[in-house]
């Protein structure tokens, strides 16, 4: 597999995160996908920050100093956009979470950094309606005055602001407003509007729709008349969902779908102008299995095993067209993670990085490539919950304790061992003792950044709540 890039050329590359799907959702609504599908990819955590900051670094989490502990992304080690950039690439970025946004440091090396409608209500300049809302809770209906008054006498964007705050109104009355999804549909227009070089091209995106609260258009959705399901993962884990079980795993099949669907379009929009396509999960989602649920929890074979697809649409007609007619993607078995994406793409554009513990898997994207592994092992981290999500715990009545602990597992060829709430588990014909001592041995050798302090999250907490991380 290559692109059509001449020697000397650098050739474009999408890197689209499609976050919190689930390696076998993915199999199942995702089937039209081209390219070469890795059917033994893995995260290297459990939820977006630390998952992403292994895509960027070509280091785990607790090396790169991104953990639930530390979210701020620093500039202490060097990206994937500004090595790219340094190879001569133009850099641009279009996010949909508020997680991997400008504010929390992400957006370094990026020439271009824009993103969806949960992005827009975080800028400096955008009326604090959250805080202000919380500080006047007894003033009665005349709060909203004076709420109006603020947003155009005080030094922020008042047109911004005011569509803010009308947007969740419109939430509060149950209504979604003005936003079709949780921002496809606005990346869609983005890769439509934007003009693309024939090479040099760098994009990365990040799309929700198979991220809580799993709220698709109408027409996806297989109980139109009710709200989407809402509650907290962590609670879940420790005891049951709020909600329904059967509710929760069909709204989130609903979102799968509507994702398939809208990323059909997106695809097609990028294979008209990029060489490579890579489409893949920061980390999937748990529905009830092991007792686990979304991903807050722990490190769960469904939220931990990822998908991963490898299209080259520049030079491959079957990788422009989706496949159709019961045909079947060529898949390689090859133990791969977050990681080895990095390096990965680094390869793909002609750079080479030193400091990194990933390794290319382009030689496997070949279709006369010998399926073999690039690595034996992969480390997974768990770095336990936020001070606030934990002492909000401990108010209701949970045992922190049990959930805020750090822990680890490992992937291997055949099997995957983690350390779990109730002790360890083992998938897989594997011996318990070998896997652990292979965890031991990678634990061991992390470099870990110490003395880092939780981000400030000012502006976020409201959107992250909404999303379950707080």
């Amino acid at each position: 597999m290559s692109g059509h890039a001449t020697m000397g050329d650098e050739p474009s590359i999408a890197l689209v995160v499609l976050d919190t799907l689930r390696a076998d959702s993915f199999d199942e609504h995702f089937d039209w996908l081209p390219g070469v599908q890795f059917a033994n990819a893995w995260s290297t955590s459990h939820w977006t920050a630390p998952a992403h900051a292994s895509l960027f670094t070509g280091r785990y989490a607790s090396e790169a100093g991104v953990t639930i502990k530390s979210q701020d992304f620093d500039r202490d080690t060097t990206r994937l956009p500004e090595l790219l950039q340094d190879r001569g690439y133009r850099t641009r970025a279009f996010s949909c979470n508020v997680n991997i946004s400008e504010q929390l440091g992400w957006h370094h090396g990026f020439d271009e950094f824009d993103g969806g409608w949960r992005l827009s209500g975080l800028g400096e300049d955008v009326f604090d309606w959250d805080e202000f809302i919380a500080e006047h809770r007894a003033d009665g209906p005349e709060r909203y005055l004076r709420a109006l008054w603020r947003c155009v006498d005080d030094d922020c964007d008042t047109t911004q602001s005011l569509k803010q705050g009308a947007l969740m109104k419109l939430r509060d009355m149950g209504l979604k407003g003005r936003h079709p999804d949780d921002g496809a549909a606005e990346f869609l227009e983005y890769v439509r509007d934007s003009s693309w070089a024939q090479d040099g091209e760098f994009l990365f995106a990040n799309l929700m729709e198979a991220h809580l609260p799993y709220d698709p258009p109408d027409e996806y959705r297989t109980h139109p008349d009710e709200d989407s399901p809402h509650f907290d993962s962590v609670k879940a884990t420790l005891e049951e969902p709020s909600a329904d079980p059967e509710r929760i795993r069909t709204a989130y099949d609903d979102a799968v779908r509507y994702l398939s669907d809208i990323y059909r379009d997106i695809y097609a929009e990028l294979a008209a102008s990029f060489d490579y396509v890579v489409t893949l999960a920061d980390h999937g989602e748990a529905l009830g299995e092991y007792g686990a649920w979304q991903h807050g929890g722990g490190l769960h074979p469904p939220v931990t095993k990822v998908p991963l697809v490898v299209s080259a649409p520049g030079s491959n007609a079957d990788d422009r067209t989706p496949i159709t007619d019961g045909a079947e993607r060529p898949t390689r078995d090859a133990l791969v993670n977050l990681l080895d994406v990095y390096a990965t793409v680094l390869d793909l554009a002609g750079v080479e990085s030193a400091h990194r513990r990933g390794e290319s898997f382009r030689p496997l994207c070949s279709s006369d490539s010998i399926d073999t592994a690039p690595r034996s092992s992969a480390l997974l981290e768990y770095h336990g919950i936020s001070k606030r999500r934990a002492l909000a715990l401990e108010e209701d009545g949970y045992e922190a304790a049990s959930i805020d602990t750090e822990r680890h597992g490992v992937a291997t060829n055949d099997c995957y061992y983690f350390e779990g709430l109730s002790g360890t588990r083992t998938i897989g014909d594997c011996e318990p003792a070998t896997l652990e001592s292979e965890l031991e041995e990678l634990v061991a050798d992390l470099e870990r950044r110490e003395g880092l302090s939780e981000a400030d999250m000012d502006g976020l907490e409201s959107q992250l709540e909404e999303l379950g991380y707080l």
